[in-house]
């Protein structure tokens, strides 16, 4: 089996650390040659909570290459004589899956391969799926805590797991994906990145849009580490108000939310209390957010229902009003 990391952030960084610890083929695409120069010469570092000086450097099994290479003979450390299982692990932002990178896609991803997305918000499978047809286009949604330090360095700041799968469930219990699939969960167990198949991912999918749309842009608002957010009665309050008006937008879209889901919220702020949210990232450098795709789809999902969502579609407002070059 051969793994390709497309994205050179966090989870990029983690996800491809991981694989080539466990001694898998890894190849990381970045969006710049200077970052997949610097990871060809030096590896991955990862760090975890609390360690003093340098973290594990993984450099064996690992190639780097910009993101121009994916899919060209021989770049990266690809074999022309590679015909394995191939996952390809999709890390970057959901706002950076556009009409050049799925081109991109197109151009290298072969009949057969398999392409693992670990975007926040929705819409992103349905279009992607439709451009490859030629792959299996899997939803993935992880719990992992990540923060980039450097090009080449990442902390990993709170343990998850992830869980993944098609979106119509039952097509995924044929024998050659069923063992594609045992492949890659027992590769990302060896490097301590848990991994779950899944048969109902479009629960998980709406379960991981609900802890984004409260988590995400009141981290980024407030400028705080998730744990912060169960620091005080006020912010708590704000996060179970958005969280009902979630829930009832849900409820008009026939998406049923246990109880529990609650307390699996707070338990994912308390798990990744030192991660820092990718929407907090971005506003603190001035970038465009998954906002439009994680506030703004449950807006968007309320609209199709014939009800409204106002504090997300607030949230959604406020937050792209931070954007500089927003006027």
């Amino acid at each position: 089996m051969r793994i390709e990391v497309i994205g050179g952030g966090s989870l990029g960084l983690l996800f491809a650390a991981g694989a080539a610890s466990a001694g898998t083929p890894t190849v990381l695409y970045t969006r710049t040659g200077e970052q997949a120069a610097i990871i060809a010469r030096e590896g991955i570092e990862v760090r975890s909570p609390g360690e003093e000086g340098p973290g594990r450097r993984i450099r064996r099994n690992l190639h780097a290459g910009p993101i121009e290479a994916f899919g060209v003979s021989g770049a990266a450390g690809r074999s022309t004589d590679d015909d394995g299982d191939r996952w390809i692990v999709l890390t970057v932002k959901q706002k950076d899956v556009d009409d050049v990178l799925i081109a991109t896609l197109a151009r290298g991803i072969r009949s057969g391969d398999r392409l693992l997305c670990l975007q926040n918000g929705i819409g992103h499978i349905e279009r992607l799926a439709a451009a490859l047809p030629q792959a299996d286009v899997y939803a993935a949604i992880t719990t992992e805590g990540a923060r980039r330090l450097g090009p080449d360095v990442a902390l990993h700041a709170g343990q998850g797991s992830t869980s993944f799968g098609l979106p119509h469930g039952g097509e995924s219990s044929t024998p050659g994906r069923m063992g594609a699939e045992k492949k890659l969960t027992d590769t990302f167990a060896a490097a301590g990145l848990p991994l779950s198949a899944s048969n109902d991912i479009q629960t998980a999918i709406y379960r991981k849009l609900l802890m984004n749309a409260v988590i995400n842009p009141l981290t980024a608002l407030w400028r705080v580490e998730n744990g912060a957010l169960l620091e005080s009665a006020d912010r708590l309050a704000a996060m179970r108000a958005l969280f009902d008006e979630t829930v009832a937008v849900y409820a008009s879209a026939g998406v049923v939310v246990p109880p529990e889901w609650w307390d699996d919220l707070l338990g994912v702020c308390r798990a990744t209390s030192r991660n820092r949210s990718s929407m907090l990232e971005d506003v603190s450098h001035g970038r465009e957010t998954e906002a439009k795709w994680i506030g703004g789809g449950i807006a968007a999902l309320a609209r199709r229902c014939g009800t409204a969502a106002p504090l997300n579609e607030m949230l959604l407002h406020l937050i792209e009003g931070m954007r500089p070059d927003k006027r």
